[in-house]
Parts: C-alpha cells; structure tokens; sequence
C-alpha cells in the first residue's frame, strides 16, 4: 500500500481565494476574520480575475467555481497537468442553477426555450468534467453526490485510490453554490440551521514517495480513511448510542491511539442537532482524551469546498503539533467520514 501525501489546495470562496499560503493565512487571522464577511456568493470581481471571456461565457457558474479551484490547486502542488491525473468531485447539490434555468425555459415558452447550451450542466458530474479538460485530467473520474460530507468524501475515496495504486495523482474536494430558490426549498423542508455558503475547495494527494522524488513541497499525509453509514432516519440524527465507527476505521488503519490525536476538525455550521450528535461521536471514539476542535463554518459557511480547508487545516495542525489531527463530518441520515492527517 502506497502512503497518500497531500501537496496541494486550492480554495476559491467568498472568504479566501488562492492556495496553501492563502489558507494559512486565513487560519491565523481566524477569529478576527470570522463575522467579518458574512458567508455568501463569491464576488463576480474574484472569478472575473480567474477566467478569460471565453472562459466566462462556456463555463456556469459552479462549473467556474470548481475550475478556478482546481487550477489554483495544481499550481500549489507544483503539478504538471497530464494523464496521470484524476479527479474526484463531491457536490451537495450539484449545478442546480443551470438546471433551474434550463426548466424555466421549457416552462416559460415551451420546446423552442429549451437551450442547447444549458442541457450539459444539468448533468451532475458537469463540474468534474470540464475540471479534467481545464487542468487535462486524464485519469478517474468520480463524482459524489451526498449531503454535508461530499467534500470530505471525496477526499477518503481519493486517498484510497492513491493507496490502493489505482491512480498516480488526483484532484480531491467539493464544490457547491448558492441559489435563492434552493434557499427557500432547504428552509421550507427544514434544513436544520447550517450556514450554507458557496465555492469550491481541492486538494492535491500523490503517492509519498512520488512527490519526494519530484521535489514537491508535503503538506501533510493522509495516514487514514473511512467512510461507514450510521444508524438514522433519513435526514435524521442518530438517537441510539452506537460507536463512531468511521474514526475507529480511519484510526485503526492509521495505526493511531485516540489519546495521540492532537486536534480535530469537525463539520458544524449550525445544525443543532446534527452538531450535536457529531460532538457526541467524536467524544465517544476518543474517550477522555479532549483534543482542541476547530470549525472552520463561521469562516467559510458550509459548502463541499470546505473539505479541502479542514485538509489543509488539519495537515499544518499536525505539523505544528508533531501530533496527527482529525478530519470529521456526519451528514443528516448517517453518513459519517473521518480522515486521519499527519505532518509531512
């Protein structure tokens, strides 16, 4: 089994927008940033810098968002675009705004208002696919679509490529935007409070020994991954005591006790409810051990780009700790996703 670095991210949201020394930034200012803009749509001003006319005009929007990320991501790792690249892109809800058009216009005058154009980004996997053509992936693939933790899903589910030798570098992360009619939906189903945001978020994994040759700058490594689904209603939290079987999978194959985990950073954005349940996990996995938690949803809102930020996060955590920091984050109907990263 391969060891899975990452040496690189990418992030391009309304609160940071460029790579590792970027994100750096924005954690040590922390809580004098957090509250200081509210989390919202990214400024046209920033994807304006980011693409060219041509680009503006082909891409939609979330599929700008999910490009300017990626690119910033690849230029961080110091990658050169090619064939061994994969992709890997977990979204909430997709490009739902494309969509929305794409059915108004059938509605509002009939087959003729239909457009050619509109009809690929209905497509959930339109992001991952002009991503690979932008930085010219041409190894897997993916993308996952699941509430809360598809970012930091994709992320597990590229490590384990890396690890399993299936692919020799990948992109990995999330992206998401905001739409008022989506908006109104989420709070008319009762959505559970999250902070909801927009952007995108990557990191770049490799195998360690592969980005040690090439000279590329280690961020950190992702030493374990899991993914389990929990006992719950759908959209609903778990009411029974049950073991954090993510952590305990992620830890195990880390080969990490609970009391060596230096940090954690955990996936609440305002969800009560859910937030709660996710402290409770994380506590029944680590015992008595206390480990400082981070949250980075008052910076950034909740989006599927975050996952890449909490990556980042946790890696320059362990770094300055020496000690291995935890990437959590449970989903409304169980999904539960736990990354183990460590300093380089």
């Amino acid at each position: 089994m391969r060891r899975v670095a990452v040496t690189g991210v990418g992030v391009l949201t309304g609160a940071v927008a460029g790579g590792a020394d970027a994100v750096r930034g924005l954690l040590a200012e922390g809580a004098a940033r957090a509250g200081a803009r509210a989390p919202g749509e990214i400024p046209a001003s920033t994807l304006t810098a980011l693409f060219d006319d041509d680009d503006a005009r082909r891409l939609s929007r979330a599929c700008q968002l999910a490009v300017g990320a990626a690119r910033l991501a690849v230029g961080d790792a110091g990658l050169v675009p090619g064939a061994d690249l994969g992709v890997v892109v977990g979204t909430e809800f997709g490009d739902l705004r494309s969509t929305i058009e794409f059915v108004d216009g059938y509605l509002g005058r009939g087959p003729g208002g239909l457009s050619a154009l509109l009809f690929p980004n209905t497509v959930m996997n339109t992001m991952a696919a002009t991503t690979a053509i932008a930085v010219r992936a041409r190894g897997l693939s993916l993308t996952l679509n699941a509430p809360t933790v598809a970012g930091e899903l994709a992320v597990a589910r590229a490590a384990s490529a890396v690890r399993a030798g299936r692919v020799e570098a990948v992109l990995a992360g999330g992206v998401d935007q905001l739409d008022p009619v989506l908006l109104e939906a989420l709070a008319e189903l009762g959505d559970g409070g999250d902070a909801r945001s927009e952007g995108a978020g990557f990191v770049v994994l490799e195998p360690l020994e592969i980005a040690r040759a090439r000279g590329a700058r280690i961020l950190g490594e992702i030493v374990g991954s899991a993914w389990r689904a929990l006992a719950a209603r759908p959209h609903g939290v778990g009411r029974r005591a049950a073991r954090a079987s993510a952590i305990d999978a992620a830890l195990g194959q880390a080969r990490v006790a609970p009391a060596a985990v230096g940090s954690v950073q955990v996936s609440g954005a305002g969800d009560v409810a859910r937030d709660r349940w996710e402290r409770t996990l994380v506590e029944r996995a680590l015992g008595t051990h206390r480990p400082r938690v981070g949250m980075l949803a008052p910076l950034l809102g909740r989006h599927s780009g975050v996952a890449a930020v909490a990556v980042a996060a946790a890696a320059m955590d362990a770094t300055a700790s020496g000690a291995p920091a935890l990437v959590n984050a449970v989903a409304r109907g169980g999904t539960h996703v736990c990354l183990v990263v460590a300093g380089p």
